[in-house]
């Protein structure tokens, strides 16, 4: 509980608790004490400094105000050509475009066909329900009661 309390991932009712009884215990003090120069000297005075190449790669690229005479390095910064390049495009031969709206026109000019035969195909049907019933109804007019 000391440790979770000194890295502050206790909870609220565990910090006071801890708080509590460190008013009501002084050894209780002493221990913390030990704790928090425990985690003290693990973190800072045993840590082992990265090498100074490391930081200079890491910083580099924020070094933007480099004014030092050596050799020519590179800009910071990078443009990007926003022009088509010739070899990103598919060429297709042109006979193929004329194929294309062949293909294209003949299949409005089917579509269309089929839905004027359609609309005509219903019309009979139509036509042939309308004979249906008036012949039925002459026949129900001529039978004798």
């Amino acid at each position: 509980m000391v440790e979770s309390y000194v890295l502050g991932l206790s909870t609220p009712d565990e910090k006071e608790e801890m708080e509590r009884l460190l008013h009501d215990h002084p050894e209780l003090q002493t221990e913390l004490r030990i704790v928090e120069n425990t985690f003290h000297k693990l973190w800072l005075e045993d840590a082992y400094p990265p090498p100074i190449e490391l930081r200079q790669r890491t910083l580099q690229p924020y070094n933007w105000a480099d004014t030092s005479a050596g050799p020519e390095k590179k800009p910071n910064y990078t443009f990007i050509n926003i022009a088509p390049n010739q070899s990103d495009f598919i060429t297709v031969h042109k006979v193929w475009k004329w194929i294309f709206i062949a293909a294209f026109l003949l299949f409005k000019l089917c579509l269309f066909t089929a839905i004027y035969f359609y609309f005509k195909y219903r019309q009979v049907e139509e036509r042939q329900i309308e004979r249906e019933k008036v012949r039925q109804e002459y026949q129900n007019q001529n039978i004798p009661r």
